[in-house]
């Protein structure tokens, strides 16, 4: 894995985050872990996750139905990630000038 500073560069939300961004920290592997924290308005809740660099990230509160279908999202991404090992492979690849070096 690289070093925590250079993923640090694509965790660019850490408080009031929507929720697809959340998801999409999950999806690219940077996601660890997520909990679901009750919001003070009733029936409204928020996504509270760990990235592999130990920063946490939070997103808004929004209506717990929607809360509830991210997190099942999130959790298949974390069930990805953790079969396939991703945290071990993760790795922060530089495009080139022409773009095609990376194929």
């Amino acid at each position: 894995m690289e070093s925590s500073s250079q993923f640090d560069t694509y965790i660019t939300c850490e408080k009031d985050c929507s929720l697809r961004y959340i998801e999409a920290l999950a999806m690219i592997g940077l996601l660890e872990k997520a909990e679901v924290v009750e919001c003070e308005e009733q029936r409204f809740r928020k996504i509270r996750g760990v990235v592999v660099t130990g920063r946490v990230v939070e997103t808004k509160c929004f209506l717990d139905e929607e809360v509830n279908q991210s997190l099942r999202i999130i959790n298949i991404y974390l069930g990805f990630a953790r079969s396939n090992k991703a945290k071990e492979k993760l790795a922060v690849v530089e495009s080139g000038t022409s773009g095609n070096e990376a194929l």
